[in-house]
């Protein structure tokens, strides 16, 4: 995965934020987040979104709680629970690739811990990842899961 994209930007947080941690993102929708100021914040709040990013559970990645931002925003600050994952293909292609069973069960064969297995980036960074070559067929394909994925949130 490092080809094509970048773990866990650097990035300067503003004095005031919308913190996202690990029980804001239930499936791939941010639920919740709690304001908070820089002096006063948890530790964890370390990760400055950006639109596109996408931001990978680490912990129990089996419940595939992970969230694209595509926000224009950018006072979102998540937690280190989640890895940042700055993508240099289309985001929406590369997070359906994230969300797929074989990628997930490639973290969890990556994975220290049994009760709260976890990944670092650094081994999620190592994963392979098959792509198209071809940007426009990338686009295609993100675009498509991204129309299925709002009709079945409508749906619910």
């Amino acid at each position: 995965m490092g080809e094509i994209a970048t773990i866990n930007p650097k990035s300067t947080l503003p004095q005031t934020f919308n913190y996202v941690d690990l029980e804001s993102v239930v499936g791939t929708e941010m639920r919740s987040y709690k304001i908070e100021k820089l002096y006063s914040a948890p530790s964890r709040a370390q990760r400055l979104a950006k639109y596109g990013d996408i931001f990978y559970q680490t912990v129990r990645p089996y419940q595939k709680n992970n969230y694209l931002f595509e926000l224009d925003d950018e006072n979102y600050v998540f937690s280190t629970g989640y890895a940042q994952i700055r993508s240099k293909i289309y985001p929406y292609f590369l997070f359906t690739l994230i969300q797929n069973d074989r990628f997930v069960n490639e973290v969890l064969d990556n994975c220290t811990g049994t009760s709260y297995p976890a990944i670092n980036a650094i081994d999620l960074k190592n994963i392979t990842i098959f792509i198209s070559n071809n940007p426009i067929e990338q686009q295609k394909i993100g675009n498509l899961f991204k129309q299925l994925d709002r009709l079945i949130t409508l749906h619910k």
